[in-house]
Order: C-alpha cells, then sequence, then structure tokens
C-alpha cells in the first residue's frame, strides 16, 4: 500500500469513527428533556463524552501508527505518539465536558431570544452535532502535528477528504506544520507529513493538481457549473471561490445561528516588551508531566502552539515530550532520565520566552 493508499485509510477510519461519535450525541440529545435542560443532560453527558473521547483517542493512535509507517519509509526515527494525551479535551485544549454543555447553553440562548421550543431544541443538537465532528477531526490533526514532528518532519500535505466542499478543495497542497491549519468546523481534511518538498504520488500539490483530479461532475459540486467552467478556461480555482464566497475562514458561531463563539488562544505568557504571547493550553489529561506543583495542575501547550514558537526540530520534540504528546522508546532507566533532562529544557526555553507553564 502506497502512502497516499494508507493515508486515504486512516482518514476514512477517522470520519467513521466521527460520525459514530455525533450520531450517538444525536441519539443522546434526543432523551434531554426540555423541561430539564441540566438535569436531563447531567443524565446523558457522561456517555457522550465517553464516546467523543474514545474516538479521539482511537484517532490518534491510527495517526500515530500511520506516521510511524510513513516515517519508516522515509527512514526517519524518533519519538512515538501518546494517543491517551488527547483524552477529554478539545483541539483548542478546552475540556471536553465543558465544550460538550454548548449544546444546552445553545438551546437556552435560542429560548431567551424568542425562538420555539421546537427550534431551540433543534439549535442545540445542531451545535453538539458540529461540535463533536469539529472537536473529534481537531484532536487528530493535533495528534498528527505531534506524531510527525517527532519523526523529525516540518511539512505536510493537506488530505482533502472525499466529497469535501470548495473551501477545502482550494487549500490543497503542502505546507509547513508551523502554519496555521486552515479549516471550517466540522472540516474533515487531514494531514500527511512529506520528507522536504516531495508530494507522494496520489496526493495534491496544488488546488489546480486537485481539481483535475475529480471527475466533471464532482468539479461543477464542488466549484459550481459557471466556477468549474471558468477554471477549464484558465481562472485560478482561489479566485473563483473567493468570488463566490468572499473568505476561506468560517466561524463556528456563524454557521449555528445561536451559540458561544469559537474558542479562542488566550495569554500563555509575556514578551519582553510586555506584550502578551498567545497560545492554545489546557490542563486536562492525566500524565506524569502533567503532575500537581504546589495544588495547582501543570498547564501542557497544544502542540499546534508548542511547534509555533520555534523552528528547532529538536526543542519541538524536547516540548511535546514534557508536555506529554511524544514518548521516547528509549528504555525505562534512560527514558527516567530523558523526562528530567527534557523538563529543565521545556523550562528554560518557556523562561526565554516569556511563558508560564508552572
Amino acid at each position: 500500500m502506497g502512502v497516499a493508499e494508507d493515508a486515504q485509510a486512516t482518514q476514512a477510519a477517522a470520519i467513521a469513527r466521527s460520525d459514530r461519535a455525533a450520531n450517538l450525541s444525536v441519539r443522546l440529545w434526543r432523551r434531554v428533556d426540555a423541561a430539564d435542560l441540566d438535569g436531563s443532560w447531567d443524565a446523558v453527558s457522561p456517555t457522550v463524552e465517553a464516546a467523543v473521547s474514545a474516538a479521539t483517542v482511537a484517532n490518534a493512535g491510527t495517526v500515530g501508527a500511520f506516521t510511524n509507517r510513513t516515517a519508516r519509509a522515509d527512514g526517519l526515527t524518533g519519538d512515538l505518539l501518546n494517543p491517551r494525551a488527547f483524552a477529554g479535551v478539545t483541539g483548542s485544549g478546552v475540556a471536553l465536558a465543558q465544550s460538550l454543555r454548548g449544546g444546552i447553553i445553545t438551546a437556552k440562548q435560542a429560548l431567551a431570544g424568542g425562538a420555539s421550543l421546537a427550534d431551540a431544541m433543534m439549535a442545540g443538537g445542531t451545535y453538539l452535532t458540529l461540535l463533536v465532528k469539529t472537536a473529534v477531526a481537531d484532536v487528530e490533526r493535533s495528534s498528527s502535528v505531534a506524531a510527525a514532528t517527532g519523526k523529525g518532519y516540518v511539512r505536510y500535505v493537506r488530505l482533502v477528504n472525499p466529497g469535501a466542499c470548495s473551501r477545502c478543495a482550494i487549500l490543497a497542497g503542502s505546507d509547513r506544520y508551523r502554519s496555521n491549519f486552515q479549516r471550517h468546523p466540522a472540516c474533515r481534511c487531514s494531514t500527511v507529513p512529506v520528507k522536504g518538498m516531495s508530494i507522494p504520488d496520489g496526493l495534491h500539490a496544488s488546488p489546480m493538481d486537485h481539481f483535475w483530479s475529480l471527475s466533471p461532475a464532482e468539479q461543477e459540486r464542488v466549484y459550481t457549473k459557471s466556477g468549474a467552467e471558468a477554471i477549464h478556461a484558465g481562472a485560478d480555482p482561489i479566485k473563483v471561490v473567493n468570488a463566490r464566497r468572499g473568505s476561506t475562514r468560517v466561524r463556528l458561531d456563524r454557521v449555528v445561528q445561536y451559540g458561544p463563539a469559537r474558542i479562542q488562544r488566550s495569554v500563555i505568557g509575556r514578551n519582553a516588551d510586555g506584550t502578551p504571547v498567545l497560545g492554545y493550553a489546557t490542563v486536562e489529561g492525566k500524565t506524569r508531566l502533567g503532575k500537581r506543583l504546589n495544588g495547582v495542575q501543570r498547564p501542557r501547550l497544544m502542540p499546534e502552539t508548542i511547534v509555533d514558537l520555534t523552528d528547532d526540530v529538536e526543542m519541538r520534540r524536547v516540548l511535546l515530550r514534557d508536555a506529554g504528546y511524544l514518548t521516547s522508546p528509549a528504555q525505562p532507566r534512560e527514558l527516567f532520565r530523558q523526562q528530567e533532562s527534557d523538563r529543565q529544557e521545556a523550562d528554560a526555553f518557556y523562561r526565554s520566552k516569556g511563558i508560564f507553564v508552572g
């Protein structure tokens, strides 16, 4: 099996898990009693949270295994992904239970805005479904960043999923892991690590490359008939889509009428000049390196934030190991020494950046 086929199979399995978790969430949402939103949600939420968390951990595991296979083919070695580090947390570092409660908040906001009971419950269920799919996909991409960094990769190819929308189609191609992965809520695109500037056969190097891989019917579905005709005539797919939509970025609060805005980056430190350092962090997850200090849980920066802080590949590995996302294949005694060394290096690095993590 080639890299492209392996990546597509991994992506398909991840999407299937996401759909199962979302479908379960919908079924359980139907048990929520509008007369007792909080109490009835508390009765079903542990099952929803367990299903979503299981999907994220399973997806992280398959992503880690795929990255290991790809790295062996590229002649790369390095650290291993720890899938359990992604349990109970969204891609932005927010506690999963807190995010899932957004369905109840959405329903309450809809009622307060004058919506009917049926419409309010539909809005809450829609938000919950969208949140589940977004959370599972975001964690899958986050685990991919960590796994690939552990092997020394610095670039990826965006794997546009079958049936993707035009906003995703125009993002097909290669990029750095340090670049922000643009996506809309419930985006199903994933990443394939690549060595250097090479693009494995079967993957798309550009939006135009992806366009020509589609059947005529799919070209018209994604870009509309007139858009597809314009591209055939030589138009740039990006300009065609942007002219029609106005933007390739979509916020969660613009997709669902009611509901909290998409999680924003928080202040994780201060630069020497006093300006804030922004990023995603979490205190979720139970790892040795997430131990409590003076009764306070040590925060962990999310993988994308860690990668964004430095271009030094080895330092990225140190920080990801220290945060518990990666583990070294070293023997136990050597592993303990490495963990202590990682902690010292990580603390020194964070201090130099004005970042406080404990």
